[in-house]
């Protein structure tokens, strides 16, 4: 960067990172908007006098507790609501996840469903709105347990994200985890797993 600010300047670097960002949020507003357009053809989503499209998807851990999203889509604004309100409260188990997770599930499932060439930016989220209710297992207290949320509970929440936008069948809802070291140092890597089947493409 420092050298792309010497050979053109700040505020030149600085406009073109703008123009990333604003080609990124054109991405996603389109494609939301094709989204729910094919989502009303296929005749599975529920439309208002607005033209909003809602849907809803949900999806449990091992113990029941429940990821619950309804997805609204705005065909005028290309815009997009994520809301998790539903979702179970904060639980006795280490699966609790902060509200980063659930945000990075929210762009990653928005990126793969862009059918065009763009670098992942913050653009793509400025026509989203995201919803995760205090106290809930997607935005627990800060007492609470939360090693599994980067490995398992986001997967759930990317599972429920596609699902509602009938993208793709659930994959296996985790990652796998490969770890080893000794007392010198330690190595952990989470590897996701698999991907479910498409309206197009086999699992």
């Amino acid at each position: 960067i420092d050298e792309l600010i010497d050979e053109y300047g700040l505020a030149e670097v600085q406009a073109y990172m703008g123009f990333v960002q604003d080609n990124a949020e054109l991405a996603v507003r389109d494609m939301l908007r094709d989204s729910a357009e094919r989502l009303i053809a296929q005749g599975g989503a529920a439309v208002d006098g607005a033209g909003r499209v809602t849907l809803t998807a949900e999806d449990s851990m091992d113990d029941g507790s429940v990821i619950r999203l309804t997805l609204t889509l705005d065909r005028a604004t290309g815009g997009a609501v994520f809301d998790f309100t539903g979702t179970t409260q904060e639980v006795y188990a280490n699966w609790n996840a902060p509200p980063a997770v659930t945000c990075a599930a929210v762009i990653y499932c928005v990126r793969c469903l862009v059918n065009q060439e763009i670098p992942l930016n913050q653009g793509c989220l400025k026509p989203i709105e995201i919803i995760v209710p205090d106290g809930t297992f997607l935005s627990p207290s800060e007492t609470a347990a939360v090693v599994g949320g980067n490995v398992l509970t986001s997967q759930r929440v990317t599972d429920v994200c596609l699902a509602a936008f009938t993208a793709c069948a659930n994959s296996q809802g985790c990652m796998n985890n490969l770890t080893f070291g000794d007392d010198t140092f330690g190595y952990y890597e989470t590897i996701g797993g698999g991907a479910g089947a498409r309206p197009r493409r086999g699992g």
